[in-house]
């Protein structure tokens, strides 16, 4: 097994990843907020943590991974006030019931990573129908689901003495915890009250950093829809609280790497940190681990609220297929910024039909039969995998294979087999049979013949053969798809 390193945001520096007690790699993705449809900017995340999961497969890890879907208790300003975000994907869907907003964006959410050829967090290819109520299968805990685990979390917590309670809420004491900002790297002091004007700040409240466990049927969350009984009252969890309770409950209080954003460092992982400390008093997550984000050409987040932002329908309905998008979002490191545009899209679907073009051509020399994986490649695959995720000398190797002359089984072994981890669907492009008329033996031997000239870099000869195919009553045409043959008419 090839030991894979990844950046740790805690300690600034790369480290292996480390199985649990087990030998088993636990990995934590944060997951989607259910109250709008996905865009192309949060698809960077699950794309990069679809990729860390086929890796440690490929790299001969065992892993159990799980994604929570946040369902309930995630507020617009990420802070302890504002409006709920599944109230205000109600206002959108034209609907009161939160649970109809979860359901109607949790199947929008599985669409797309299906589409995108992600693995479920259990690691099974996924169904383009999965039964929300089978989510846990699959490895996607919805935090409605974990509300029990998350309140016996607050109480380890209360019992330890991290926990205080006023008459809107119960708050985690960030006073208590003396490592509370380590991971941010910001300063204590540096936290401010009422950074938004619709933020309405609890009196009661001892920090400003301090933060909400669980909110309470009061003042203006007096008739909040999503609540449950707890040992404080009638109310409902923080947002924060509930990946801590899933990542202990499910994945026996050892992390081995938990993912998310950039943009989770400051306010989420930073309190969840501080959660798992209060209960467990020790270090829960092994390696922090954060991409950049996806940016628009100016260099801003993309978001939907910026205007900036493409959701998956959106960009297919432009005429993009799932794996050209598939292709961008993998192609560079995931602490690499990415820039975003249709211009780079296009440019990334051109990649990609070039590569399978010149798998095709390669394909027209010979029939494809069983052939062996080409060591020295994979030994370099797996290389820049291990080297905390390199892709883009990942696809720098699988370029490199398919424009080799090695044996055509092979090369097509060895591209099989890269993925794995790419998820792209080369071969099966490859394969795929297009609808058209059969054409006469004879233009077939001569197209055969052609692609071989342009193989071995021959281009009169390939000039000469196209004339002649044009002497049998056909036109070809190079594209990046390959030969395109259509009858002079």
């Amino acid at each position: 097994m090839m030991k894979l390193k990844l950046y740790n945001t805690l300690t600034k520096s790369l480290e292996d990843v480390k199985p649990n007690s087990e030998g088993v790699v636990t990995l934590y993705n944060c997951g989607p907020t259910v109250y709008s449809h996905q865009h192309i900017g949060n698809y960077r995340a699950y794309a990069n943590w679809d990729i860390l999961h086929r890796a440690l497969l490929y790299l001969g890890y065992r892993v159990h991974r799980i994604m929570n879907i946040t369902d309930v208790g995630h507020l617009t300003s990420d802070e302890d006030f504002g409006e709920d975000k599944m109230e205000k994907g109600g206002r959108k869907l034209g609907t009161n019931d939160p649970y109809v907003v979860a359901e109607y964006y949790t199947k929008s959410f599985l669409s797309d990573m299906y589409r995108l050829n992600m693995l479920a967090p259990s690691g099974k290819a996924m169904d383009g129908d999965i039964d929300l109520a089978q989510l846990k299968e699959w490895g996607w805990i919805r935090a409605t689901a974990s509300i029990e685990p998350m309140i016996e979390l607050i109480k380890m917590m209360e019992e330890k003495g991290f926990v205080y309670e006023t008459k809107q809420a119960v708050y985690f004491d960030v006073s208590k915890y003396e490592e509370y900002t380590k991971l941010s790297g910001q300063r204590l002091e540096d936290k401010l009250v009422g950074v938004r004007d619709d933020v309405n700040v609890d009196q009661e409240k001892r920090h400003p950093a301090d933060f909400v466990l669980w909110m309470k049927r009061y003042g203006e969350y007096s008739d909040h829809a999503m609540h449950w009984n707890s040992p404080w009252g009638d109310g409902f969890p923080g947002w924060h609280i509930e990946c801590s309770a899933m990542g202990i409950e499910y994945l026996g209080g050892y992390i081995s790497v938990h993912t998310g954003g950039i943009e989770h460092i400051p306010v989420h992982h930073t309190n969840e940190r501080a959660q798992n400390f209060g209960a467990l008093n020790k270090e829960v997550v092994e390696l922090w681990v954060h991409n950049e984000h996806l940016q628009s050409k100016g260099g801003e987040k993309l978001a939907k609220s910026l205007g900036n932002a493409y959701t998956i329908n959106e960009l297919v309905d432009l005429g993009f297929d799932p794996m050209d998008i598939r292709w961008l979002l993998i192609s560079v490191n995931y602490k690499i910024p990415l820039q975003f545009s249709l211009e780079a899209l296009e440019g990334a679907k051109n990649s990609r039909l070039s590569l399978t073009s010149k798998l095709k051509n390669k394909m027209s020399i010979g029939s494809i039969q069983q052939g062996e994986v080409l060591e020295d490649f994979d030994n370099r695959f797996k290389m820049a995998l291990a080297d905390n995720l390199n892709m883009s000398e990942a696809f720098a190797v699988l370029i490199e294979v398919v424009k080799s002359r090695e044996a055509v089984n092979d090369i097509f072994a060895t591209v099989e087999s890269f993925d794995k981890v790419l998820g792209l669907n080369l071969i099966p492009a490859v394969l795929k049979k297009e609808e058209k008329e059969d054409l006469p033996q004879a233009v077939v031997e001569v197209l055969d013949l052609r692609a071989k000239a342009r193989e071995s870099g021959n281009y009169a000869e390939s000039d000469r053969l196209r004339d002649e195919i044009k002497n049998l009553g056909y036109i070809v045409k190079d594209t990046s798809n390959g030969q395109e043959v259509e009858r002079i008419k």
